[in-house]
This record gives C-alpha cells, structure tokens and sequence, in this order.
C-alpha cells in the first residue's frame, strides 16, 4: 500500500472515530438532562414520604413507654422497625461500561482506601467495580449485584434494596454530580433508623393505625431507605453521564488535533508525489 493511501484510510479510521465520540456526547448530554429532571421530582417525593414517616413515628413515640421501646426498637441510639444482622456493609457504586473518564477509578480509589482498615462485608454493583475490585482483592469474598448504567430495572433495584436493608451500618459510595466540568466521589451513610428520634420529635400530628403500627412504620421505613438509595443510583447516572460528555469532549480534541497533523502528512506527501512527477517529466523532455 503507498504512503498516500495508507494516510487516506488514516483519515477516514480516525474520523470515523471522531464521529463516534460525538455521538456517545450528544447521547450522555440527552441522557443527563432526562436524569436531572427524575433527580429534583425524586428529591420531592423523598421529601413528602419522609415527613409523613416521621410524623407518623412522632405519633407512635407518644403512645410508646421507653421500656417497651428499648426493648423492641432502640439499637444503638437509633430506632428502627427493622430486622438487622448486626453487620456494617460497604457499597460500591460502579459501571457495566467504559468511557466515563475517571469518575469510577475516582469513586473505587476511596472506596478502597476506607475499606482497607476495616472487616466491614462488601457489595459490589456493576462489572466494572467487580473487575477492578477482584484484581485487587482476589481472596475477598462480596457480594454481586448489577444495575443499568441508564435507566432503571425496579426488580433489581429492589433486590439490592432488600439485601442492604438489613445491615446494621451501609456506607455506600459512589460518585455525585457537581457540574458538568466536576464529579467527586462520596459516601453516604444509608444506615436505616439513623436519626429518627431527633426529627420525630418535632411533629404534634396523631394517628390511627391499621393494622398496626409495627408494620406501618416497618414499611415506611425501608421505603425511605429504598428512596434514599434509589436517589444516589440516580446521582451516580448523572455524574457518569457528566464524565462522559468531558470524557467524549477530550476525545474529539485529540482526535481533531490528529486529524491537522495527518492532513499535514497528506499534503507534504502529495507535494512530494507531484515533485517526482515533474521531475520525471522534465528529465524525460530533456532526455528527448
């Protein structure tokens, strides 16, 4: 193959990649703006159900003597309806796919640096965290849970939502959107019951319960942790698809940059051709 038609096909390859990364941007870009807008109504309806819980925990704490709670719902300072394992969990939130910049290495570097002091169980979610995290923890046992990078899929969800609920400590980390230029990576505690005493107090409102208020404010209570949760996969979603537009804006710059140096090499190539052609031609007017 010659040289001019080897960089013809250069061309055509990287602006095929060029075109490419300017698609996955345009997706990531309509894709985080759809989030952003599930992201601020969900914040709402966490909001609505976690007032109505306390409320109706206010209720409940009125009509309950302290031995009866301490024996039935306070662990730890906390008051929670819940059954729990007595165990701390660390959660990673990850990616089943690439081109997200270094959002996920970002998100896993502080998962580990907190993990390595502690005997905490792990749970995994998305191949990506589970690739990276078996590398550097190969006789590390944890558990496996994987989610869409987009979307939702309710019946896993609600399957990761029924394993982490009853730990009695879930830190989970993952990455939170800032601005588009900025992801940072963040754990929250999601611990159930962890501050219900202080804001149940607040609330003067009463209640009647059907059928009883063990199970209402059972249900209640993981469906805030549900919620809570549901809401930092969503973060996630977002500060990923931000990594992706930057990731996919570095990419088309590099790509265009290659693109002048190879136009370059085109043009001194076929200048050079052309030389050869006129000296040919004249060498052979001369020899005639």
């Amino acid at each position: 193959m010659s040289q001019l038609k080897w960089i013809k096909n250069e061309i055509e390859t990287v602006n095929n990649f060029k075109n490419l990364s300017d698609i996955y941007g345009e997706i990531a870009s309509i894709r985080m703006m759809k989030i952003r807008e599930s992201v601020l109504k969900n914040r709402d309806y966490i909001f609505s159900i976690t007032q109505i819980f306390y409320e109706a925990l206010a209720s409940f704490l009125r009509k309950t003597t302290k031995i009866s709670l301490n024996k039935k719902f306070l662990k730890k300072n906390r008051i929670t309806f819940l059954s729990h394992n007595g165990k701390m969990v660390f959660v990673l939130i990850s990616a089943n796919t690439g081109f997200y910049g270094d959002v996920v290495t970002k998100t896993f570097n502080k998962f580990v640096n907190e993990l390595k002091t502690s005997d905490a169980e792990v749970t995994i979610i998305g191949k990506i965290g589970k690739k990276i995290f078996s590398e550097n923890f190969p006789k590390r046992p944890f558990t496996f849970f994987e989610l869409p990078d987009y979307g939702s899929d309710k019946n896993k969800l609600l399957a990761i939502i029924n394993h982490l609920v009853q730990y009695d400590e879930v830190r989970v980390y993952y990455s939170a959107y800032d601005t588009v230029i900025n992801q940072r990576p963040l754990m929250s505690n999601l611990t159930a019951g962890t501050t219900l005493i202080q804001k149940a107090e607040k609330s003067k409102e009463e209640f009647i319960f059907e059928p009883s208020v063990e199970e209402i404010l059972m249900f209640f209570e993981k469906e805030v942790f549900g919620s809570f949760f549901d809401q930092t996969i969503k973060e996630n979603q977002l500060s990923k698809l931000s990594g992706r537009i930057m990731a996919m804006d570095r990419a088309s710059l590099s790509i265009k940059n290659r693109i002048k140096e190879i136009n370059f090499d085109y043009l001194k190539i076929r200048h050079r051709e052309m030389n050869k052609k006129q000296l040919s031609l004249l060498q052979s007017l001369v020899y005639h």
